[in-house]
Parts: C-alpha cells; sequence; structure tokens
C-alpha cells in the first residue's frame, strides 16, 4: 500500500521537468548526458535519443577560450554550483548563447553523482545589452572628449556622472563625488565657485532650460557659461545636466572689441559733424558760389558723409546693447499715432519714388506697452528697407492686428525678395543679401539687427517672409495694454 505514492511522486517531478520553461540537461558524474528535456530539443535541435550516451561538448561552438571549460570543470567537480554564459552550436550550425545554472547532485558521503544544467537562450537579450554596452561607451568617450564640463545631478541631489572636462576645470576626482548629495559637497565647491547654489537652482524644474553666467574663482579664476537642461527617459524625470564652458577669453574679445567700437564711434563722430558742416556751408554758397561740378561733388560727400555717420550710430547702438546698457522708456503708447509718425518721416523717400504707402489699422487706437523711440526706429527702419528695395511706382503697405495680447505690425512691399536661404541670415550682424539690386543701395547690415533686438528687449518677436520677384513682409509683435 506504500509503494504507489512514491511512484506517484516520480511521476510528477518528471512531467514538471519535461514541462519547464527553460532547457534542462542532466548528466553523469562524468558528465555524460543522461536525460534532457523538450526544451532542449527546441534550443539545441537535438533530440533525447541523439544525445543520451554523449557529452555536452558535442555543443560546443569552438568561440570559448578552453580556460574557461577548465574553470567551469573545477567549480563544479568541487561540489560548488557554477554560473555564467556559454557560446553553443545548435545542430543546424548556427550559433546562440546560453546562460546556464550547473547545479551538482551530492550523495549521502558528498561526492557528485550527477549535475543537473538550467539553461536559456539569451542570445537576443545579449545582443541587445552589447549594444547598449556599446552605445555608451562611444556616448561616453564622446562627453569626454568634449571641452565642455558636464554634471548629471538627480531629483534628490545626488551627483550621478561628470565627465573628464569637469573633473579637470574643477579640480575634482569623480571617485570623490560620484553618488554623494551636492549638500555635503557645497563647502567645497564654496571655494570653486562665487555661488555654488546656482548648480542646484531650479532642480525641481523637470521642464524649462536656463543659462546662465558663472563666476570660477579657484584653482584658477574664469567666467563660465552654464547652460542647464532637464533630463528624462520616458515620462521618468531623471534629473538635470548642467554643461559649463569657459567663455573667459570670448568675454574678454568682446568687451575689447565693444570698448573699440564705441571709442572709434565716438573719435570719429566729431570729424564727421565737422565735414558735414564745412560742406553744407559750401553748397549753400557761404564763402562763395559753386558750379554745378562742384554742386555734384559736394552732393557726393554729403551723401557719404551721412552714409559714415549713420554707420556709426549704428556701431555705437551695437556696442550699447552689447554692453547691456542700453536702457528702455518702457509706457504706454498709442501704436497708431506711432505709425503716422514715422510714416510721415518717410513720405519725402517715398514720393521721390513715386510709390504708395498705405495704412490698414485694425483699429482706430491701439494702446500697447514699449518704448515710443524704440518702436518708432523699427518702423523706420523697416520703412527704410521697404522704400530702397521696392522699385519705382511700387506699394507699401503698413496692417495693425490684435493676437490675444499682443499686436502685430506688419510692414509689406512689392519690391525685390529675398530667398529663403537668405532670410534665414537676415536678422543676423553685418549680413546684405548677395544681390546686385540689393547691393545697389548703401547699407551697414546693422538695421535689422537692432531692429530684432529691440523688438526682443520689448517683448515681442520679429519674422520675415518673402519670395524673390513678389516682395517681402516683416512683421513684429508688441505686448497690448
Amino acid at each position: 500500500m506504500t509503494h504507489p505514492k512514491p511512484r506517484l511522486e516520480n511521476a510528477v517531478k518528471d512531467a514538471a521537468l519535461a514541462a519547464a520553461a527553460n532547457s534542462i540537461e542532466i548528466t553523469d558524474s562524468e558528465g555524460v548526458i543522461e536525460w534532457v528535456n523538450p526544451e532542449f530539443t527546441k534550443m539545441t535541435g537535438y533530440s533525447l535519443e541523439e544525445v543520451i550516451g554523449k557529452k555536452p561538448s558535442i555543443l560546443k561552438s569552438g568561440k570559448q577560450n578552453p580556460v574557461y571549460y577548465n574553470e567551469l570543470w573545477t567549480t563544479i567537480r568541487n561540489g560548488k554550483v557554477w554560473r555564467g554564459d556559454l557560446i553553443n552550436r545548435r545542430k543546424d550550425g548556427s550559433t546562440y548563447i546560453e546562460e546556464m545554472t550547473i547545479t551538482p547532485v551530492l550523495n549521502t558521503e558528498d561526492k557528485v553523482t550527477h549535475y543537473i544544467a538550467i539553461k536559456q537562450d539569451v542570445t537576443a537579450r545579449r545582443t541587445t545589452e552589447n549594444k547598449l554596452e556599446e552605445t555608451r561607451t562611444i556616448m561616453n568617450s564622446v562627453l569626454n572628449a568634449t571641452s565642455e564640463a558636464m554634471i548629471l545631478i538627480s531629483p534628490d541631489d545626488h551627483i550621478l556622472w561628470m565627465n573628464h572636462a569637469f573633473e579637470q576645470i574643477f579640480n575634482v576626482k569623480n571617485n570623490q563625488l560620484f553618488g554623494k548629495n551636492f549638500d555635503e559637497l557645497v563647502p567645497q565647491f564654496k571655494k570653486i565657485i562665487q555661488d555654488p547654489t546656482v548648480i542646484k537652482k531650479r532642480l525641481e524644474n523637470s521642464q524649462e532650460a536656463f543659462k546662465e553666467t558663472v563666476q570660477q574663482v579657484w584653482p584658477q579664476k574664469r567666467e563660465l557659461e552654464l547652460y542647464s537642461v532637464p533630463v528624462s527617459s520616458g515620462k521618468v524625470y531623471l534629473g538635470r545636466l548642467y554643461v559649463f564652458r569657459d567663455v573667459t577669453t570670448e568675454r574678454e574679445v568682446e568687451r575689447m572689441k565693444t570698448d573699440f567700437i564705441h571709442l572709434v564711434s565716438h573719435e570719429f563722430r566729431t570729424p564727421l559733424t565737422i565735414i558735414k558742416g564745412y560742406v553744407e556751408m559750401l553748397y549753400d554758397g557761404d564763402i562763395g558760389n559753386v558750379n554745378d561740378t562742384q554742386v555734384d561733388f559736394l552732393d557726393t560727400i554729403l551723401r557719404n558723409t551721412d552714409l559714415l555717420s549713420k554707420l556709426v550710430n549704428d556701431l555705437l547702438e551695437v556696442s550699447r546693447l552689447e554692453a547691456g546698457v542700453l536702457k528702455l522708456d518702457t509706457q504706454a503708447i498709442d501704436l497708431s499715432k506711432i505709425i503716422k509718425e514715422a510714416t510721415v518721416e518717410m513720405v519725402p523717400q517715398i514720393q521721390e519714388k513715386g510709390q504708395n504707402l498705405e495704412i490698414i489699422d485694425d483699429f482706430e487706437s491701439a494702446t500697447v506697452i514699449g518704448d515710443p523711440k524704440k518702436v518708432t526706429q523699427i518702423l523706420l527702419n523697416l520703412l527704410s528697407n521697404a522704400n530702397k528695395y521696392t522699385p519705382e511706382k511700387g506699394k507699401i503697405i503698413v496692417t495693425t492686428e490684435r493676437m490675444q495680447d499682443m499686436v502685430k505690425v506688419t510692414v509689406i512691399d512689392n519690391g525685390i525678395g529675398i530667398s529663403e536661404e537668405d532670410q534665414k541670415r537676415l536678422f543676423t550682424k553685418f549680413f546684405r543679401v548677395e544681390n546686385p539690386e540689393i547691393q545697389s543701395h548703401p547699407g551697414t547690415g546693422l538695421g535689422l539687427w537692432i531692429t530684432k533686438r529691440f523688438v526682443e528687449m520689448q517683448g515681442g518677436t520679429i519674422k520675415v517672409e518673402s519670395k524673390p520677384g513678389e516682395g517681402t513682409a516683416i512683421s513684429f509683435t508688441i505686448p497690448a495694454k
């Protein structure tokens, strides 16, 4: 009555082994295969009948170091469990990677009687892991090769990663900082950066990037441009990456350039004023009559003196903008009135070319917030360009449009037009379109750059839409009251 139960237990065990999801292989103490389950056949292509009495070496691919097998056998013969990967070959000749655990079965005398190997095909997973590791290695190599210092801080203030440039610029070591809470390191960073809290600034902000200037005081004085951006994986916020770029030399050159432009511009203004004054005296006949040829010469001198004066004024404006000393006189202003005053000032030039100027107001009166002088200068710059690059008898239109909390002003012409490629650089400093029709008109290449800065300083944006031969529309926005 006691025999059926053990037989039933053995049958259940056999069924469980046969149904296991992993490949199972049982060998004797010499490694001769005594049994394999169906999953083994699926993975290798060999049936139970084909492998019984043979050794697992029938699966060898020849791609594994022999020393590796020696270590495996040394471990299991000593009665210890071995875990690792093997590169094996299937019956059809294809290779695969199997993750294997070999457990020795010991008798009552602690001698090995059998080995049970549980295997799993991990080819796809290992291939993916290898590719990821390769990508990670390449990315680390690239990031470590860059001259910008980088550090990644988790949302809970722990340092996750830094590159070699960070170690060099701040004279710190990765192993001194990695995994530590930034609060613990504030005393150390206080001697390096004037304000170390800038590194933790906006750490809880998982959306926005920010940029500012940081003063380094040790191991040497540097001016650093800090750019910080949130880092996420899917929807998970991982922390913030802080990138420090050494701009010491760059900023010094900029300051020298600005100072030079400012000095030269000021030195030019006095002699230009004197030249213009004397030319006007000659022109008016204050020291005697001048003939037609002399008038032509004086016209040329006066025209080029005005052009040079405009260049000097633009350069002074640029130097003030770049130095950040130009201030706005922001107030509530009547935009319609400003537009009318600017167009009236342009009437002589427009009439000279027989052009038609039209103002289309969406409303009789629009109150906006801005600097009246700067808004006037913006309009005059745009109207002047439209006048210069629109042929005789052409048309110029100024429109206004309410857009929620902004008002959009657009200056439209049916003139020369600008190519799509040139539009990308239109608002950059000293840029002039390489078009003979445009180059024939004198200009400094600074007007639109200054215009863009004035618009942005007042909280607006500016954009251009144009097609060669069909005209141009430049629009800017300004906050409505």
